[in-house]
């Protein structure tokens, strides 16, 4: 279906109706002059000024009046979806396109982490010493993706899902508006072709809104799945050679493992006894010493402190 010819279709004439001076309050106004009211906001784009005047003048019960203000409210309504949607009458396809994005980025770093995870095996197995440049690498675009689903694209896929619903919502009761002024009014051909038109945009909306929550589920899967191969990777990556947290990187599950944390919650020391390490923070101490009494340290671009993620990365550029 031609858009244009749709919303052609949806269009209803209205009365041409002139304001002089400021509207009064709705309490001074009969329920015709709070009819017109709302088709005179109408006409200006007012959309939710109109829907509060109509129901006001259908709270009135004025039966010559509710089939013409309900007409009306199937615009406003119908109007109110496609501003939500940015003027459209169905939802931005490059949402979904976006979300597949991460789905098919979140695969190429599982694909890449766990033919590293392989290679280090092998390495060990064959008494070899592994190069980790590589492995950080791969690790370091995982933890990426990681976290910009966490923080960016899984909400941004659940507020557009969230758009939908609110729209369908919205063209539902449209639909409703538009079937009760022509169940009022056999005559209005013309309320009973909108509601049809409404109604079909109200189903492809839907459908489109399922395969996003399909999407989404798929990308909350995917988002589990990168999280365990990042800590199997992890694993096979001494704490030292690890890429480092990103500069104003909130502290979560992949932070700089050699950064020692300090004891809260229910572990915490109380007044008077002696505080505990756990083995982690103890390993991560000594390692801490040795870096200052004349160990080798990597060098530049194998996981320094402070120098972020290799120059070299096997990761994919979205």
């Amino acid at each position: 279906m031609n858009p244009r010819r749709a919303l052609a279709l949806l269009a209803a004439p209205l009365a041409a109706l002139a304001a002089d001076g400021p509207e009064p309050a709705f309490d001074e106004l009969d329920p015709r002059e709070l009819h017109n009211l709302g088709t005179r906001r109408l006409a200006a784009g007012d959309l939710a000024g109109s829907e509060e005047a109509l129901r006001a003048a259908l709270g009135r019960n004025r039966d010559a009046l509710r089939p013409g203000s309900l007409h009306n409210l199937g615009h406003v309504r119908f109007g109110k979806g496609r501003a939500s949607l940015g003027g459209r009458t169905e939802g931005d396809p490059a949402e979904l396109s976006l979300a597949r994005s991460y789905i098919e980025a979140a695969d190429a770093d599982i694909s890449d982490m766990t033919d590293m995870i392989e290679h280090l095996d092998r390495m060990k197995a064959e008494g070899r010493k592994p190069d980790y440049v590589p492995a950080v690498a791969a690790l370091s675009s995982g933890i990426d993706t990681h976290r910009t689903m966490r923080k960016e694209s899984i909400p941004a896929a659940e507020q557009a899902s969230a758009k939908r619903a609110g729209v369908a919502a919205a063209w539902l009761r449209s639909v409703g508006d538009f079937r009760g002024a022509h169940e009022l009014d056999a005559a209005d051909d013309e309320a009973r072709a909108n509601a049809d038109k409404v109604e079909e945009r109200l189903r492809l909306l839907r459908r489109e809104n399922e395969r996003l929550r399909e999407i989404l589920a798929e990308m909350a899967r995917k988002h589990r799945e990168l999280r365990e191969v990042i800590l199997e990777l992890m694993k096979r990556i001494p704490p030292e050679e690890r890429p480092a947290s990103g500069e104003g990187e909130e502290d979560d599950e992949f932070g700089d493992p050699r950064e020692p944390r300090l004891a809260s919650g229910p572990g915490e020391a109380k007044p008077g006894e002696e505080g505990r390490m756990s083995e982690q923070e103890a390993r991560s101490q000594l390692e801490s010493l040795q870096d200052q009494f004349g160990r080798r340290m990597p060098a530049a671009g194998q996981g320094q402190p402070g120098r972020g993620r290799p120059a070299e990365r096997k990761g994919r550029d979205y």
